[in-house]
Protein backbone atom coordinates (compact mmCIF):
# COMPACT_ATOMS: atom_id res chain seq x y z
CA UNK A 1 0.00 0.00 0.00
CA UNK A 2 1.34 3.41 -0.38
CA UNK A 3 2.41 5.85 2.33
CA UNK A 4 0.28 8.23 3.21
CA UNK A 5 2.18 10.59 5.66
CA UNK A 6 4.92 13.02 4.62
CA UNK A 7 7.03 15.39 5.96
CA UNK A 8 7.99 18.86 4.05
CA UNK A 9 8.65 22.34 5.08
CA UNK A 10 6.51 25.35 4.26
CA UNK A 11 8.47 27.26 1.44
CA UNK A 12 7.10 30.70 2.60
CA UNK A 13 7.05 30.28 6.54
CA UNK A 14 10.06 28.37 6.56
CA UNK A 15 8.40 26.04 9.12
CA UNK A 16 7.70 21.82 8.56
CA UNK A 17 4.29 20.37 8.38
CA UNK A 18 2.85 16.46 8.03
CA UNK A 19 1.22 15.91 4.60
CA UNK A 20 -1.27 13.48 5.22
CA UNK A 21 -3.55 11.34 3.14
CA UNK A 22 -7.13 10.91 4.32
CA UNK A 23 -9.20 8.49 2.44
CA UNK A 24 -12.74 10.25 1.24
CA UNK A 25 -15.21 7.73 3.52
CA UNK A 26 -13.00 8.72 6.65
CA UNK A 27 -14.77 10.48 9.51
CA UNK A 28 -13.04 12.96 11.60
CA UNK A 29 -15.84 12.23 14.48
CA UNK A 30 -15.47 9.60 16.88
CA UNK A 31 -17.88 8.26 19.49
CA UNK A 32 -15.64 7.07 21.98
CA UNK A 33 -11.91 7.67 23.05
CA UNK A 34 -9.12 6.61 21.07
CA UNK A 35 -7.59 2.98 21.95
CA UNK A 36 -5.93 3.48 24.95
CA UNK A 37 -2.66 2.04 23.01
CA UNK A 38 -2.43 4.38 20.41
CA UNK A 39 -3.21 7.13 22.59
CA UNK A 40 0.16 6.83 24.19
CA UNK A 41 1.88 6.10 21.26
CA UNK A 42 0.59 9.30 19.81
CA UNK A 43 1.69 11.43 23.57
CA UNK A 44 5.34 9.55 23.68
CA UNK A 45 6.49 9.00 20.15
CA UNK A 46 10.56 10.20 20.25
CA UNK A 47 11.14 10.45 16.70
CA UNK A 48 10.11 11.09 13.35
CA UNK A 49 9.56 7.65 12.30
CA UNK A 50 7.70 7.09 15.14
CA UNK A 51 4.99 9.96 14.59
CA UNK A 52 4.76 9.08 11.11
CA UNK A 53 3.62 5.30 12.10
CA UNK A 54 1.49 6.37 14.88
CA UNK A 55 0.08 9.22 12.61
CA UNK A 56 -0.57 6.55 10.00
CA UNK A 57 -2.66 4.60 12.03
CA UNK A 58 -4.94 8.08 13.66
CA UNK A 59 -5.50 10.19 11.20
CA UNK A 60 -4.79 13.45 11.15
CA UNK A 61 -5.38 15.17 14.78
CA UNK A 62 -7.35 18.14 13.48
CA UNK A 63 -8.04 17.61 9.65
CA UNK A 64 -9.96 20.55 9.33
CA UNK A 65 -8.59 24.40 9.41
CA UNK A 66 -8.54 26.21 12.52
CA UNK A 67 -7.95 29.82 10.58
CA UNK A 68 -9.23 30.14 6.72
CA UNK A 69 -5.88 31.71 6.32
CA UNK A 70 -4.37 28.27 6.94
CA UNK A 71 -5.98 26.37 3.68
CA UNK A 72 -5.45 22.70 5.73
CA UNK A 73 -7.45 20.58 3.07
CA UNK A 74 -6.45 19.85 -0.25
CA UNK A 75 -8.29 17.09 -3.18
CA UNK A 76 -5.59 14.80 -4.35
CA UNK A 77 -5.36 16.75 -7.62
CA UNK A 78 -4.37 19.95 -5.68
CA UNK A 79 -1.59 18.53 -3.64
CA UNK A 80 -0.04 16.66 -6.77
CA UNK A 81 -0.19 20.48 -8.30
CA UNK A 82 1.88 21.79 -5.54
CA UNK A 83 4.31 18.77 -5.27
CA UNK A 84 4.61 19.08 -9.01
CA UNK A 85 5.27 22.97 -8.75
CA UNK A 86 7.71 21.90 -5.58
CA UNK A 87 9.71 19.57 -7.79
CA UNK A 88 10.12 22.06 -10.39
CA UNK A 89 11.41 24.38 -8.18
CA UNK A 90 14.11 21.90 -6.09
CA UNK A 91 14.83 21.30 -9.50
CA UNK A 92 15.82 24.66 -11.20
CA UNK A 93 16.66 25.96 -8.34
CA UNK A 94 14.30 28.89 -8.14
CA UNK A 95 12.34 30.63 -5.58
CA UNK A 96 8.54 30.82 -5.17
CA UNK A 97 5.82 31.34 -2.14
CA UNK A 98 3.81 27.91 -3.14
CA UNK A 99 4.25 24.60 -1.98
CA UNK A 100 7.00 22.81 0.01
CA UNK A 101 10.70 22.54 0.26
CA UNK A 102 13.03 20.07 1.28
CA UNK A 103 13.52 19.75 5.18
CA UNK A 104 15.69 21.68 7.41
CA UNK A 105 17.63 19.24 9.43
CA UNK A 106 18.94 21.56 11.87
CA UNK A 107 15.69 23.57 12.71
CA UNK A 108 13.28 20.46 12.14
CA UNK A 109 15.94 19.53 15.26
CA UNK A 110 14.71 22.43 16.89
CA UNK A 111 10.50 22.15 16.41
CA UNK A 112 11.51 18.69 17.72
CA UNK A 113 11.18 20.18 21.22
CA UNK A 114 9.74 16.98 23.20
CA UNK A 115 8.39 17.31 26.84
CA UNK A 116 9.02 14.13 29.34
CA UNK A 117 11.33 12.61 32.33
CA UNK A 118 14.38 11.98 31.76
CA UNK A 119 15.78 9.01 33.95
CA UNK A 120 16.99 11.73 36.62
CA UNK A 121 13.77 12.67 37.52
CA UNK A 122 13.09 15.98 36.31
CA UNK A 123 11.16 16.94 32.95
CA UNK A 124 13.76 17.61 30.00
CA UNK A 125 13.68 18.60 26.46
CA UNK A 126 13.95 15.31 24.71
CA UNK A 127 15.36 16.05 21.27
CA UNK A 128 15.49 13.33 18.06
CA UNK A 129 19.22 12.22 17.83
CA UNK A 130 20.63 14.51 14.14
CA UNK A 131 21.02 11.01 13.11
CA UNK A 132 17.49 9.47 13.63
CA UNK A 133 16.09 12.82 11.49
CA UNK A 134 18.22 12.64 8.84
CA UNK A 135 17.46 9.13 8.54
CA UNK A 136 13.59 9.09 8.69
CA UNK A 137 13.42 12.38 6.21
CA UNK A 138 14.94 9.47 3.46
CA UNK A 139 12.07 7.61 4.31
CA UNK A 140 9.10 10.54 4.83
CA UNK A 141 10.71 13.67 3.50
CA UNK A 142 8.06 14.72 0.55
CA UNK A 143 10.66 15.78 -1.56
CA UNK A 144 13.38 13.10 -0.19
CA UNK A 145 11.84 10.31 -0.32
CA UNK A 146 9.92 11.28 -3.79
CA UNK A 147 6.43 11.59 -2.05
CA UNK A 148 5.17 12.52 -5.64
CA UNK A 149 4.81 9.17 -6.89
CA UNK A 150 2.78 8.04 -3.82
CA UNK A 151 0.70 10.90 -4.21
CA UNK A 152 -0.41 9.87 -7.75
CA UNK A 153 -1.14 6.32 -6.53
CA UNK A 154 -3.53 7.79 -4.24
CA UNK A 155 -5.28 9.49 -6.75
CA UNK A 156 -5.85 6.31 -8.83
CA UNK A 157 -6.73 4.01 -6.20
CA UNK A 158 -9.31 6.60 -4.69
CA UNK A 159 -9.99 9.73 -6.69
CA UNK A 160 -11.99 11.40 -3.72
CA UNK A 161 -9.11 11.25 -1.14
CA UNK A 162 -8.08 14.25 0.57
CA UNK A 163 -4.20 15.50 1.53
CA UNK A 164 -4.73 17.39 5.16
CA UNK A 165 -1.42 19.69 5.66
CA UNK A 166 -0.96 19.42 9.28
CA UNK A 167 1.39 22.22 11.04
CA UNK A 168 3.91 19.94 12.74
CA UNK A 169 3.67 22.56 15.34
CA UNK A 170 0.53 21.33 15.83
CA UNK A 171 1.07 17.91 16.69
CA UNK A 172 4.09 18.69 19.03
CA UNK A 173 1.73 20.77 20.93
CA UNK A 174 -0.54 17.61 21.43
CA UNK A 175 2.09 15.23 22.11
CA UNK A 176 3.40 17.72 24.89
CA UNK A 177 0.56 18.76 26.41
CA UNK A 178 -0.66 15.28 26.81
CA UNK A 179 2.29 13.84 28.00
CA UNK A 180 2.45 16.33 30.86
CA UNK A 181 -1.40 15.85 31.54
CA UNK A 182 -0.95 12.15 31.58
CA UNK A 183 1.93 12.44 34.06
CA UNK A 184 -0.25 14.58 36.36
CA UNK A 185 -3.20 12.56 36.85
CA UNK A 186 -0.92 9.61 37.64
CA UNK A 187 0.75 11.13 39.99
CA UNK A 188 -2.68 13.03 41.61
CA UNK A 189 -4.23 9.61 41.47
CA UNK A 190 -1.63 7.89 43.01
CA UNK A 191 -2.04 10.36 46.61
CA UNK A 192 0.91 11.95 46.34
CA UNK A 193 1.38 15.75 47.83
CA UNK A 194 4.20 16.90 45.82
CA UNK A 195 2.43 16.02 42.28
CA UNK A 196 4.26 19.02 40.47
CA UNK A 197 7.71 18.01 41.94
CA UNK A 198 7.21 14.49 41.24
CA UNK A 199 6.05 15.45 37.78
CA UNK A 200 9.32 17.03 36.86
CA UNK A 201 8.48 20.42 37.69
CA UNK A 202 10.90 23.13 39.35
CA UNK A 203 10.49 25.77 41.17
CA UNK A 204 10.93 28.90 39.53
CA UNK A 205 12.04 32.22 40.73
CA UNK A 206 12.36 35.94 37.98
CA UNK A 207 15.42 37.13 37.83
CA UNK A 208 14.08 40.32 37.21
CA UNK A 209 11.16 42.25 36.59
CA UNK A 210 10.62 42.96 33.02
CA UNK A 211 8.07 45.18 31.91
CA UNK A 212 6.10 42.55 29.11
CA UNK A 213 6.40 40.34 32.63
CA UNK A 214 3.76 42.68 34.28
CA UNK A 215 1.46 40.22 34.89
CA UNK A 216 3.79 37.11 35.88
CA UNK A 217 3.95 36.40 39.70
CA UNK A 218 7.04 36.08 40.90
CA UNK A 219 7.28 32.60 41.41
CA UNK A 220 6.07 29.25 39.50
CA UNK A 221 6.81 25.82 38.94
CA UNK A 222 8.20 25.33 35.58
CA UNK A 223 8.96 22.90 33.15
CA UNK A 224 10.12 23.11 29.54
CA UNK A 225 7.30 22.25 27.36
CA UNK A 226 7.52 23.27 23.82
CA UNK A 227 9.92 24.96 20.71
CA UNK A 228 9.00 28.87 20.76
CA UNK A 229 7.89 29.99 17.20
CA UNK A 230 9.79 32.87 17.66
CA UNK A 231 12.75 31.66 16.78
CA UNK A 232 12.73 30.71 13.02
CA UNK A 233 15.67 30.25 10.49
CA UNK A 234 15.94 33.81 9.79
CA UNK A 235 17.09 35.30 12.74
CA UNK A 236 17.23 34.46 16.54
CA UNK A 237 14.49 36.66 17.56
CA UNK A 238 12.29 36.53 14.37
CA UNK A 239 11.18 40.29 12.99
CA UNK A 240 9.31 39.26 10.19
CA UNK A 241 6.31 37.60 11.84
CA UNK A 242 5.75 41.59 13.54
CA UNK A 243 4.66 42.27 9.93
CA UNK A 244 2.25 39.61 9.57
CA UNK A 245 -0.49 39.26 12.38
CA UNK A 246 -1.85 35.81 10.01
CA UNK A 247 1.84 34.04 10.27
CA UNK A 248 1.43 32.67 13.71
CA UNK A 249 -2.22 31.17 12.28
CA UNK A 250 -0.30 29.29 9.51
CA UNK A 251 2.75 28.37 11.46
CA UNK A 252 1.08 27.35 14.87
CA UNK A 253 -2.33 27.17 14.60
CA UNK A 254 -3.95 25.21 17.68
CA UNK A 255 -1.40 27.17 20.04
CA UNK A 256 -2.75 30.40 18.69
CA UNK A 257 -6.34 29.39 19.16
CA UNK A 258 -5.46 28.34 22.50
CA UNK A 259 -4.15 31.96 23.48
CA UNK A 260 -7.04 33.39 22.12
CA UNK A 261 -8.78 32.06 24.67
CA UNK A 262 -6.87 34.31 27.23
CA UNK A 263 -8.85 36.94 29.52
CA UNK A 264 -8.69 40.18 27.15
CA UNK A 265 -5.96 41.47 29.53
CA UNK A 266 -4.27 38.97 30.02
CA UNK A 267 -0.90 38.10 27.53
CA UNK A 268 0.64 35.13 29.41
CA UNK A 269 -1.83 32.98 30.90
CA UNK A 270 -1.97 29.54 28.48
CA UNK A 271 -5.45 30.15 27.09
CA UNK A 272 -8.25 30.00 29.53
CA UNK A 273 -6.46 28.29 32.19
CA UNK A 274 -6.18 30.65 35.53
CA UNK A 275 -3.36 28.78 37.07
CA UNK A 276 -1.05 28.25 33.86
CA UNK A 277 1.45 30.68 31.79
CA UNK A 278 4.00 30.13 28.68
CA UNK A 279 7.23 31.91 30.08
CA UNK A 280 9.86 32.20 27.54
CA UNK A 281 13.97 31.30 28.07
CA UNK A 282 14.75 34.74 28.25
CA UNK A 283 12.12 35.71 31.22
CA UNK A 284 13.46 32.04 32.89
CA UNK A 285 16.93 32.88 32.97
CA UNK A 286 16.75 37.16 32.95
CA UNK A 287 18.99 37.46 29.59
CA UNK A 288 17.37 39.51 27.27
CA UNK A 289 16.46 37.68 23.70
CA UNK A 290 18.98 39.16 20.82
CA UNK A 291 17.74 40.59 17.63
CA UNK A 292 19.97 39.96 15.17
CA UNK A 293 22.30 37.20 15.04
CA UNK A 294 23.10 36.48 11.50
CA UNK A 295 25.61 33.61 12.70
CA UNK A 296 22.23 31.82 13.58
CA UNK A 297 23.64 28.96 15.95
CA UNK A 298 21.33 29.64 19.26
CA UNK A 299 21.78 28.08 22.31
CA UNK A 300 19.20 24.97 22.25
CA UNK A 301 17.65 25.96 25.87
CA UNK A 302 17.37 29.31 24.34
CA UNK A 303 14.87 28.23 22.12
CA UNK A 304 11.90 26.72 24.55
CA UNK A 305 9.12 27.91 26.12
CA UNK A 306 8.48 27.04 29.58
CA UNK A 307 4.99 25.93 31.06
CA UNK A 308 4.74 27.92 34.46
CA UNK A 309 2.23 26.45 37.04
CA UNK A 310 1.13 28.74 40.46
CA UNK A 311 2.83 27.75 43.68
CA UNK A 312 -0.06 29.58 45.65
CA UNK A 313 -1.60 26.50 46.88
CA UNK A 314 -0.53 23.78 47.56
CA UNK A 315 0.90 21.19 44.82
CA UNK A 316 -1.74 19.07 44.80
CA UNK A 317 -4.62 21.35 44.59
CA UNK A 318 -2.83 23.26 41.48
CA UNK A 319 -2.44 20.02 39.77
CA UNK A 320 -5.74 19.30 40.06
CA UNK A 321 -7.11 22.77 39.30
CA UNK A 322 -4.86 22.63 36.43
CA UNK A 323 -5.77 19.50 34.45
CA UNK A 324 -9.31 19.94 35.12
CA UNK A 325 -8.93 23.59 33.45
CA UNK A 326 -7.30 22.43 30.65
CA UNK A 327 -9.96 18.98 30.10
CA UNK A 328 -12.69 21.89 30.14
CA UNK A 329 -10.90 24.46 27.56
CA UNK A 330 -9.72 21.58 25.51
CA UNK A 331 -13.39 20.22 25.20
CA UNK A 332 -14.98 23.41 24.06
CA UNK A 333 -12.33 24.03 21.58
CA UNK A 334 -13.81 25.32 18.25
CA UNK A 335 -11.85 26.82 15.11
CA UNK A 336 -11.96 30.48 14.91
CA UNK A 337 -15.45 30.09 12.52
CA UNK A 338 -16.95 27.96 15.28
CA UNK A 339 -17.04 24.76 13.91
CA UNK A 340 -16.16 22.14 17.17
CA UNK A 341 -12.93 20.52 18.08
CA UNK A 342 -13.37 19.36 21.20
CA UNK A 343 -16.01 16.93 22.76
CA UNK A 344 -19.22 17.09 24.64
CA UNK A 345 -20.72 13.93 27.16
CA UNK A 346 -24.48 13.10 26.94
CA UNK A 347 -26.21 11.04 29.23
CA UNK A 348 -27.33 7.20 28.28
CA UNK A 349 -30.65 6.76 26.15
CA UNK A 350 -33.24 5.41 27.90
CA UNK A 351 -33.52 2.55 25.65
CA UNK A 352 -29.52 1.40 26.56
CA UNK A 353 -29.67 -2.24 27.80
CA UNK A 354 -26.24 -1.18 29.62
CA UNK A 355 -26.32 2.43 30.55
CA UNK A 356 -23.40 4.60 29.66
CA UNK A 357 -22.28 7.97 28.67
CA UNK A 358 -22.35 9.54 24.65
CA UNK A 359 -19.18 10.62 24.06
CA UNK A 360 -18.57 13.34 20.87
CA UNK A 361 -14.99 13.78 20.05
CA UNK A 362 -14.78 16.35 17.09
CA UNK A 363 -11.22 15.75 16.29
CA UNK A 364 -8.86 12.97 16.68
CA UNK A 365 -6.88 15.25 19.01
CA UNK A 366 -10.00 15.22 21.18
CA UNK A 367 -10.21 11.40 20.84
CA UNK A 368 -6.41 11.27 22.05
CA UNK A 369 -6.88 13.39 24.89
CA UNK A 370 -10.42 11.71 25.79
CA UNK A 371 -8.32 8.47 26.59
CA UNK A 372 -6.57 10.39 29.17
CA UNK A 373 -9.55 11.48 31.09
CA UNK A 374 -12.41 8.92 30.24
CA UNK A 375 -10.33 5.87 30.92
CA UNK A 376 -11.95 2.46 30.04
CA UNK A 377 -9.65 -0.73 30.96
CA UNK A 378 -7.21 0.90 31.46
CA UNK A 379 -5.45 3.31 34.53
CA UNK A 380 -2.72 5.67 34.80
CA UNK A 381 0.42 5.19 36.45
CA UNK A 382 4.28 6.16 35.85
CA UNK A 383 7.34 4.23 34.33
CA UNK A 384 8.99 2.83 37.19
CA UNK A 385 12.60 3.92 35.19
CA UNK A 386 11.24 7.45 34.32
CA UNK A 387 8.66 8.51 35.78
CA UNK A 388 6.89 9.59 32.13
CA UNK A 389 2.74 8.75 32.87
CA UNK A 390 1.66 5.36 31.04
CA UNK A 391 -1.62 3.63 30.80
CA UNK A 392 -2.03 0.00 32.15
CA UNK A 393 -4.39 -2.88 31.37
CA UNK A 394 -6.96 -2.95 34.45
CA UNK A 395 -6.88 -6.77 34.20
CA UNK A 396 -3.98 -9.02 33.94
CA UNK A 397 -0.10 -8.16 34.64
CA UNK A 398 0.39 -4.68 34.85
CA UNK A 399 2.63 -3.17 32.56
CA UNK A 400 5.35 -1.09 34.62
CA UNK A 401 7.70 0.20 32.22
CA UNK A 402 7.07 2.50 29.14
CA UNK A 403 8.91 0.40 27.03
CA UNK A 404 11.72 -2.19 26.76
CA UNK A 405 15.11 0.58 26.91
CA UNK A 406 13.20 1.29 30.35
CA UNK A 407 12.77 -1.69 31.92
CA UNK A 408 17.07 -2.95 30.72
CA UNK A 409 18.01 0.58 32.16
CA UNK A 410 15.91 -0.25 35.83
CA UNK A 411 17.18 -3.71 35.82
CA UNK A 412 20.96 -2.68 35.50
CA UNK A 413 20.70 0.19 37.91
CA UNK A 414 19.67 -2.51 40.49
CA UNK A 415 22.14 -4.89 39.49
CA UNK A 416 24.39 -2.12 40.09
CA UNK A 417 25.78 -1.91 36.61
Amino acid sequence: MARKVFIARNRSTGFHSLVEVVRGVEAAEKSAPMDFELAERLMRWGTLDELVTAISESGPLIDRSIYKEENRRLSIDEAIEVALATRAVVEESVGGERGFTRCDEDFLYLQLCLEGMSTTGSASSLYPSQASIARDLNRHGLIESNGLDELRKWREEDPGCVVVIEPLRDVVLCRNLGSVLLRLIANIMSGNENVLEKSGFKRFEKKRRWWITGELKDSYYVLPFQHNSSFDMTLNYSTKWFKNVFSYMVINPLETRILDLRPRKSKVLFGSVPNAVLITAQIKTGEGAPFFDIGWKPEVEKTQLYLGIDDGGTQRDEAIAFVESVAKMLAGLTTKDGDRLGWSVGGPSIFDDVPVPRYHFHSTAAAMFGAIFYRYGCVPTTCKNCGNGILVKTRGKRREFCSPSCRTQYSNRKAGL
